[in-house]
């Protein structure tokens, strides 16, 4: 159990609980700041950032009942635009951090998931590397490469790591929602199971592979491109492009 649910509050009410009170910290802020009262809005940042972390975990709590209720929807999308998205996001809200961030991500790969899902398994590795490695001497690093019949999404940092018990007992838990679990859960949702490579003190690295798209889907998706460029218009292709928003570079 997290602690958003020893709490015993309804998630979506201190969601928005939340929400507000990160809408006065911001405005207040501005205002100590304008005022030169720098040591107030120190303190009022600190709260801020608690009602985000807080946020955050809320966030896993409703990835883990997405799961429970079967709310996992696969499409074919291109996740080599959805990566790129994804880091240049963490990139702009991490640009004052002095953590190394970079990427090295195929083109043009489509895979067969639910990119929501995928989005908030990937956020999170991305987010617990952050905070396992040195402020200052620290690297985190994206990688996507196509693998067999596999899209291959890396994320590996030179930060603390763990032991080998340490992740099997993560592992091993059943329906919680914190980072590991939504990242087992994914797995578990394209029917793949994470890779991990880690020592203590010796770094992290977690691959997640997500089946490529059908050859034929693949095809059959190019050509509905194809066409809308064109000009020709199917209600069936207007449909996919309408409820996804996905598109591919040719």
């Amino acid at each position: 159990m997290s602690d958003i649910e020893r709490t015993g509050i309804d998630p979506i009410l201190l969601s928005a609980y939340l929400t507000r009170a990160l809408s006065i910290d911001y405005e207040l802020n501005h205002r100590l700041e304008s005022a030169e009262m720098f040591e107030e809005a120190r303190l009022l940042r600190e709260q801020a950032a608690c009602c985000l972390r807080s946020l955050a975990q809320i966030q896993n709590l409703f990835e883990a009942a997405a799961y429970r209720e079967g709310r996992s929807e696969p499409s074919v999308f291109n996740i080599s635009e959805t990566v790129e998205d994804i880091f240049g996001a963490v990139r702009s809200k991490t640009r004052n951090v002095k953590v190394k961030f970079g990427a090295d991500i195929e083109e043009g790969l489509l895979v067969t998931a639910d990119p929501e899902r995928f989005s908030a398994c990937l956020v999170n590795l991305i987010v617990n590397a952050f905070q396992n490695v040195d402020q200052e001497e620290g690297e985190v690093k994206i990688t996507l490469k196509r693998a067999s019949d596999f899209a291959a999404v890396s994320v590996i940092d030179n930060g603390y790591g763990m032991s080998g018990a340490e992740v099997s007992e993560r592992l091993s838990r059943e329906d919680g929602c914190c980072g590991f679990d939504i990242l087992k859960k994914f797995c578990n949702s394209v029917g793949t199971s994470p890779l991990i490579e880690t020592t203590e003190n010796g770094g992290f690295s977690v691959t997640v592979r997500i089946p490529l798209a059908p050859p034929s889907e693949s095809l059959e998706f190019k050509a509905d491109i194809v066409r809308m460029n064109m000009g020709v218009f199917s209600p069936s292709s207007l449909l996919i492009y309408k409820y996804d928003g996905a598109s591919v570079s040719l």
